[in-house]
């Protein structure tokens, strides 16, 4: 009687320790299959993440192309005939016409002489290879000079720290979302005063561009993280992705905007 007792209680531990095996054996199993099936997850997320990468790279190669293109329409057609229209005014001989007509004549070369140079800085402001030449306050200061001309804004731009050039696609992708920003205050943020502060640190360098305009409620415009999903800052929420930076954007309705880009050296 004992015996039978103890091949039972045996038996009853052998079965429990057993079921325990087999529990522990399925819990790895589904630990094991939970880590694969997030690593897989990880994996298809990352490569989502480097074909929109791509999708943007492409994107912003076929921008740069078709900018590079209208450049050089602007700079061998456009440029030439108003070079030809302001050597055929300058041959007209005005003296020999009354004060008001030689009044209108002397205002149309004006007029000429402003739209070539407008051309001319347009068409370096597109180039992508001129833009990648010299340094990145150059650019912005030639973009700003353009703002001026239409004596609606008040423009500063501040320089800390010593400015260097960084690699060429980067830099000329620095410059696009500047000029993006810019293009945004022009268009939508009813401004009168555009500041662009660039900062060199040793470790870092920011860019921040502010303006005294009507600015916009983060909310209304869709933003996450403060990048949107549209199509207004999203061009330069991407770029900024592109280059390994940070994007802050800081505003209020009634209290205008600032854009505060940040990226290691």
């Amino acid at each position: 009687m004992f015996t039978q007792d103890k091949e039972i209680l045996l038996a009853f531990i052998a079965s429990t320790f057993l079921m325990v095996f087999l529990v522990i054996i399925i819990i790895v199993a589904i630990v094991r299959y939970q880590n694969r099936l997030r690593k897989h997850s990880q994996e298809i997320s990352k490569l989502n993440i480097q074909y929109q990468e791509e999708i943007v790279k492409v994107q912003i190669e076929n921008e740069e192309q078709t900018l590079n293109r209208i450049s050089q329409e602007i700079h061998d057609n456009i440029g030439q005939i108003l070079s030809l229209v302001k050597l055929n005014l300058n041959t007209v001989k005005i003296e020999k016409c009354d004060a008001q007509t030689q009044k209108k004549i002397e205002g149309t070369k004006e007029l000429v002489s402003k739209a070539i140079n407008d051309l001319r800085q347009l068409s370096k402001s597109l180039n992508s290879i001129h833009l990648s030449q010299q340094y990145l306050s150059d650019s912005i200061k030639q973009e700003l000079e353009v703002i001026n001309r239409t004596e609606e804004f008040t423009t500063e731009l501040v320089l800390r720290g010593d400015e260097r050039t960084f690699e060429s696609q980067k830099q000329l992708i620095i410059f696009r979302i500047i000029q993006e920003t810019l293009n945004n205050i022009v268009k939508h943020a009813k401004a009168k005063v555009i500041r662009v502060e660039l900062e060199y640190g040793l470790e870092s360098f920011t860019i921040k561009v502010v303006d005294d305009g009507v600015g916009f409620d983060l909310s209304s415009q869709h933003l996450i993280n403060g990048k949107e999903r549209g199509t207004g800052l999203s061009n330069i929420s991407y770029r900024a992705k592109l280059i390994g930076a940070s994007l802050d954007i800081d505003s209020q309705k009634g209290k205008g905007t600032a854009i505060t880009l940040n990226m290691p050296c």
